[in-house]
């Protein structure tokens, strides 16, 4: 899942449980951009803060092999092109 979608959840997380971003700040001792960064997909900061913050929304971090992505029938004929 890509940081926009990450974001995005805790964002709908939080509005669901009609909290403000100072809210969420307030709880986890830090500022409000921070919040604002890391629900826009912008956040660059600590990884603690993050997983902290998924934490008190009740998900969890995990981190996942990416799918493998097969080659179109147009890859694979330049792949095995003869020319």
């Amino acid at each position: 899942m890509s940081r926009e979608g990450i974001g995005q959840q805790l964002q709908a997380e939080r509005k669901r449980q009609k909290l403000s971003q100072s809210d969420i700040a307030d709880k986890l001792q830090c500022s409000r951009p921070s919040i604002s960064n890391i629900e826009n997909g912008r956040y660059q900061g600590s990884l603690q803060l993050l997983e902290r913050y998924l934490n008190i929304m009740g998900f969890e971090l995990t981190a996942t092999p990416k799918q493998a992505k097969r080659p179109t029938l147009d890859e694979l004929d330049s792949v095995y092109n003869d020319d």
